[in-house]
């Protein structure tokens, strides 16, 4: 492939010509003086010859028997490799490490690393492969690149820092240049190739303001693919580009959004769908144009896919809770009359006891975290004068929501407070404010009691909820009237145990 100056460049003869010339004069040279010398030049003349036929065994071998200097090895080896770089260049080979390019391919990392095993100092290859950036004339941005990254691939294996540092310092007055032509490729490149994000991370800085976010995260991958990154410089890239973006692009959530994406980071991208469901909802009640909902569709998309990745990690309360944002924003949607999103701990808790529809209800009970049995019995008490409307509830409640006995058991000390404080006062049309009680209020209760208790399929329990409702000793009729055994004109009763255990109905 490449006949190198080595050699000093002196002889224009074929090379096996200029080999048998130099044999004839080791041959005739007396020891010290000169004999040394011819063979080392042999040595190098034939490495280089092998290098081009890439029989690594026998340049490996060479290299031993003659004892090159390391320097002429990495020089050898570095000016192999640009030749190879320049050629893969021209056929368009650069962008893809895993296409063959032109043979013999010197280009590749794993060509290289391959053959740079025939020098022995590390160190020595990464000044060789500097020193061709630095004295190179018009090499392409994409082969500099690459000699770059190798020579700091080198260094950071003899842990010169030394030539880290200069490595840097010459890489940061090359950005300008790359810069100045557009070149964002090339950047993308050698920050991920490097994988110094300490030291140049204002190519990141650069590279996001630019937006090149996309391209950036294309280049990271390809060089994790081609060099099977370890997790912790996985770590150490994601959290560089995220303190970029934090620093030069705050509000860029469709960036952050990209990044959680590209690292599969699932919680973070829950999170961030909630915060833009959160944003897209206040924009919304800031405008209070009711109709303009696009920004509470946002809303409600960004609900529902934060619901899916929460989903997806098996976050069973998160889901829910988005979930019940997802329906809440859908709520205000269908009913804009009525503000339900924004409301406070007292207003949600009052917006919940109004509701004479169980979804409503149900939705502003899961969005405000009120679903609880002593909320629900405040809701099915506020509709116990409503019979009709109660009976509906109730069998939408049940097919959802178990009816808690501790719920049960506060509308029963509800029904024998009022029961108590009303007394014999039925014939009062006005007693409570807003419009008062019916006249057959009495009536009304009972009966919304019941349907209650008909729900309730352990009949213990039933007895003991209308014992709590009508008192100790005094149990109304809505216990036997819930198992459609007594009439409805049947006045207050007194159970008592009759033979075979059941119970009877006394006057």
């Amino acid at each position: 492939m490449v006949f190198l100056a080595a050699t000093g460049g002196l002889p224009t003869l074929p090379l096996l010509s200029f080999l048998t010339v130099l044999e004839s004069l080791a041959a005739n040279f007396t020891e010290g003086c000169g004999r040394g010398l011819c063979k080392r030049i042999i040595a190098v003349a034939k490495a280089a010859a092998i290098l081009a036929q890439e029989s690594f065994e026998e340049a490996h071998l060479l290299v031993r028997t003659h004892s090159m200097p390391a320097a002429s090895i990495a020089q050898i080896l570095s000016e192999s490799f640009l030749k190879g770089l320049l050629a893969a260049h021209r056929g368009g080979y650069m962008d893809s490490q895993k296409e063959e390019g032109p043979a013999p391919l010197l280009w590749r990392f794993s060509d290289f690393l391959k053959w740079a095993e025939l020098c022995p100092s590390e160190q020595e290859i990464g000044h060789s492969l500097m020193r061709l950036v630095i004295t190179g004339q018009e090499v392409p941005h994409a082969c500099e690149v690459e000699l770059l990254i190798l020579s700091h691939h080198f260094y950071k294996l003899s842990s010169c820092l030394d030539g880290v540092d200069v490595l840097v310092a010459l890489a940061a007055t090359r950005v300008e240049a790359y810069v100045s032509e557009g070149d964002f490729s090339c950047l993308a490149r050698l920050i991920t190739g490097v994988g110094n994000f300490h030291a140049l991370n204002f190519i990141l800085g650069i590279l996001i303001e630019n937006g090149q976010l996309d391209l950036l995260l294309q280049k990271y991958s390809a060089a994790a693919d081609a060099n099977a990154g370890t997790a912790e410089a996985v770590r150490g890239f994601r959290m560089a580009v995220l303190t970029s973006l934090k620093h030069f692009n705050p509000n860029d959530l469709d960036a952050f959004a990209m990044v959680y994406n590209h690292f599969d980071m699932k919680h973070e991208t829950a999170a961030l769908l909630e915060s833009r469901g959160e944003q897209s909802s206040e924009q919304w009640f800031s405008h209070y144009d009711k109709d303009q909902n696009e920004d509470l569709l946002d809303s409600m998309r960004y609900y529902i896919e934060a619901a899916e990745v929460h989903k997806s990690i098996d976050a069973g309360n998160k889901t829910r809770r988005a979930c019940a944002q997802a329906s809440l924003v859908s709520l205000q949607i269908r009913m804009p009359d009525f503000q339900w999103l924004y409301r406070s701990e007292t207003n949600a808790r009052r917006a919940l006891v109004e509701q004479s529809r169980f979804q409503e209800a149900l939705i502003v009970a899961e969005a405000y975290g009120l679903n609880q049995p002593s909320e629900w019995a405040l809701v099915l008490w506020n509709q116990m004068l409503k019979p009709e409307v109660l009976e509906e509830f109730v069998a939408e409640f049940v097919a959802v929501l178990p009816l808690q006995p501790s719920m049960l058991a506060d509308l029963a000390r509800f029904y024998r407070a009022e029961v108590a404080a009303r007394g014999d006062q039925s014939q009062f049309s006005v007693w409570l404010t807003g419009g008062g009680l019916p006249a057959e209020w009495a009536k009304y209760l009972g009966r919304s009691f019941r349907c209650l208790l008909k729900r309730t399929r352990d009949l213990k329990l039933r007895l003991q909820l209308a014992t709590v409702a009508t008192g100790f000793g005094d149990v109304m009729d809505a216990c036997m009237k819930s198992l459609d055994r007594v009439p409805d004109n049947v006045g207050p009763l007194v159970l008592r145990k009759g033979h075979g255990g059941a119970y009877l109905p006394l006057m």
